[in-house]
């Protein structure tokens, strides 16, 4: 009985790689849509589709104006490209944190957006940017 036990454990880490790789993808689509919507001036969809964690730690008209500023001080988004990630699922749900180098037409950026898997959905639950474009205009 024992020699199956190695085979079982393997069994179950292949399994939640798999369930891990697949929670990052429906994540990394969400980012997608975020700057797609970003560059469209969707602020307002962006905020009612996140999580009702973002939306008890910052009002509408704050995220508005965060997104309006990376909008107008960095431009449309040019090319992004992911770097680390962590998925973490405890009591509170599961959560993928993504971060991403990303350049847009006025200067560069990195985002980490926090997702909140929800089903098959991931609902922003965090977004943090660093550009010290933002800074010197």
């Amino acid at each position: 009985m024992s020699a199956h036990r190695p085979l079982s454990v393997l069994f179950a880490v292949l399994l939640a790689g798999c369930s891990m790789s697949a929670d990052v993808g429906v994540a990394e689509r969400q980012v997608v849509q975020f700057h797609q919507q970003l560059d469209a001036g969707q602020l307002q969809q962006i905020y009612t589709g996140a999580s009702d964690r973002l939306r008890e730690a910052t009002s509408e008209q704050d995220m508005q104006a965060l997104l309006a500023a990376v909008h107008r001080k960095l431009g449309v988004v040019k090319s992004s490209v992911r770097g680390a990630w962590s998925v973490h699922a405890g009591t509170t749900g599961t959560f993928v944190s993504l971060s991403y180098r990303t350049h847009f037409s006025e200067g560069d950026a990195t985002e980490r957006f926090d997702y909140q898997l929800e089903g098959d959905k991931a609902l922003l639950a965090g977004y943090h940017i660093n550009s010290n474009t933002l800074i010197e205009k």
